[in-house]
């Protein structure tokens, strides 16, 4: 599924390419140019339906036009045209634009990369909408997006689970954990691998500790502040008052070794690594909460 933050990526990428907004002076006001034409020609050569190309002409304002891609998400850009159909099948379809638009923005780039004036204007926002797909579990290959993930929650269902879960069980440092989770998928963006593997650690680490303080409290038991900060002591309280079991201890300790000493590898790329570790925490966080929500019933 496309998330949110691709949606974004998406409409960045295209109000890149097809607006211009001119600087005023003395008493003149910053202009916006909205290419309509070009971005219609854009669409039409590529075989969209004649009213998603007329309905993107339409925009005269960048904040408008940027709203009108960004509302595909939500299923809202397509309302008039669907007056008739439910708001889920309405985001199905947004989804089917969301990809279309973002393969086809990445071909146009590739196609035309060679070109100094485009590289220099589009290569950030190609580079950013590259990865935010990669992290959704597409990959762009021979000019098409090939969803290589097909088993694993997609990206904002995972974090607003997540989020459920930490407000459910009324974890404190939920503001805290959840930054730690925004700067992994941010430098994921911004190709800094490492910063990504290290804020994912971040967040799982964070989980962990809330969850045993939440247990101890739950059970009277006493965990000292000190224990609280050292990650092996949190892990092995986890077992010791039965939220996890031995094997899945050990699991977490070898995990979380891995997320700490992880380098760069000659048989995977790097971003390959950062993405996989990332969803891993996500889930061993999910998986932890899930039984913390179940021992506190």
């Amino acid at each position: 599924m496309i998330s949110r933050n691709t949606s974004l990526a998406v409409a960045t990428a295209y109000i890149q390419k097809f607006t211009y907004r001119s600087s005023g002076s003395g008493h003149q006001t910053a202009k916006d140019h909205v290419y309509s034409d070009t971005l219609y020609e854009f669409l039409y050569v590529r075989d969209y339906e004649a009213w998603f190309c007329n309905a993107a002409r339409r925009p005269i304002y960048i904040r408008n036009l940027k709203d009108w891609f960004l509302q595909l998400h939500t299923g809202e850009t397509l309302a008039n045209a669907t007056p008739n159909w439910p708001w889920d099948k309405r985001q199905k379809l947004g989804q089917q634009y969301l990809r279309s638009l973002a393969r086809d923005f990445l071909r146009s780039y590739e196609s035309e990369k060679s070109n100094s004036w485009t590289r220099e204007k589009e290569e950030k926002v190609s580079g950013s909408l590259l990865r935010s797909i990669e992290i959704d579990g597409f990959v762009f290959r021979d000019g098409d997006l090939v969803q290589v993930e097909m088993d694993v929650l997609d990206v904002d269902q995972e974090k607003g689970l997540l989020a459920r879960l930490y407000e459910a069980l009324a974890l404190g440092k939920k503001q805290d954990a959840f930054e730690f989770l925004a700067l992994s998928e941010r430098h994921y963006i911004e190709s800094r691998w490492s910063d990504c593997i290290a804020n994912c650690r971040k967040f799982l680490e964070l989980t962990l500790q809330e969850g045993a303080l939440a247990l101890s409290l739950a059970k009277q038991k006493n965990f000292p502040p000190e224990s609280v900060e050292r990650p092996v002591e949190v892990r092995q309280f986890l077992e010791r008052e039965g939220l996890i079991e031995k094997k899945e201890r050990e699991s977490l300790d070898k995990i979380y070794g891995l997320l700490s000493h992880t380098g760069s590898h000659p048989y995977m790329a790097e971003k390959d690594q950062a993405r996989l570790l990332r969803q891993l925490s996500m889930t061993l966080s999910q998986f932890v909460l899930l039984r913390l929500e179940g021992a506190l019933r």
